[in-house]
């Protein structure tokens, strides 16, 4: 199932999609022992994650969330290009998080096939299969199509061999390689979520929703109930 839901702009988009990750927390872990959240780098989520910081959307029992990353850049864990920097420094250092509750990628190994190795074994020590993995995944989507770190010039883009990859991104990208999460593991979440906003990010998000294109990762998101689309008025207008 898929679902688009459309807003104003970027402060009004992120509210909505705190208070919906807020309450799907809360449902589920009325069921349900923890809560495994992928997290989604670039720009977009930041306010979200600020939002869900300041507990702006609701209480959350941080002590049975599991946060990891859906892809990450290879430089230090300190570098501001950093996903898991920016998630550091917008989100769990205003929260009580369990640090053994934080799985971030590990870009302080001796390579980027080494980082993708031993998150491939985060995964599976949390994950009994591909088939069953988070409860929500985040991600954003961009200007060229790609979501995570993949890219529409990924080759072998639906392999189901690896949980995570290492990828050389476009020569107009300012980080490469990168290390991803697969799109079999990334299907594998009982959700997805997906934050776009900006006017550069229509395109891509009409050639996702509206044609179809195959070549663009987006198109493959099929996780085991929803994908849900936030965006704003400026990248898809309501009209």
């Amino acid at each position: 199932m898929t679902r688009i839901h459309r807003f104003a702009d970027l402060e009004t988009l992120s509210r909505a999609a705190a208070r919906a990750l807020v309450e799907d927390m809360q449902s589920r872990l009325a069921v349900q022992d923890r809560y495994t959240l992928a997290l989604a780098g670039g720009s977009t989520p930041q306010r979200l994650y600020e939002l869900l910081a300041a507990e702006a959307a609701g209480p959350l029992p941080w002590e049975r969330l599991h946060l990891f990353w859906g892809d990450e850049r290879y430089v230090p864990p300190s570098d501001e290009r950093s996903n898991y920097h920016r998630v550091r420094r917008s989100l769990l250092a205003a929260v009580d998080l369990p640090p053994e509750n934080v799985h971030p990628i590990p870009t302080d190994t001796a390579s980027p096939e080494r980082a993708a190795a031993a998150y491939k074994n985060t995964l599976r020590r949390s994950f009994s299969d591909q088939e069953t993995t988070f409860d929500t995944v985040l991600l954003g989507l961009g200007s060229d199509g790609h979501t995570a770190s993949l890219f529409p010039e990924t080759p072998n883009l639906g392999q189901t061999a690896d949980w995570v990859r290492v990828v050389e991104a476009p020569p107009r990208h300012e980080v490469s390689p990168r290390i991803t999460c697969t799109l079999p593991v990334l299907n594998g979440a009982r959700r997805v979520l997906v934050l776009v906003a900006g006017a550069h990010k229509r395109d891509a998000l009409r050639a996702v929703l509206d044609n179809r294109d195959p070549a663009c990762p987006g198109t493959h998101l099929a996780p085991r109930t929803r994908t849900d689309w936030y965006v704003d008025h400026a990248a898809r207008p309501t009209a």
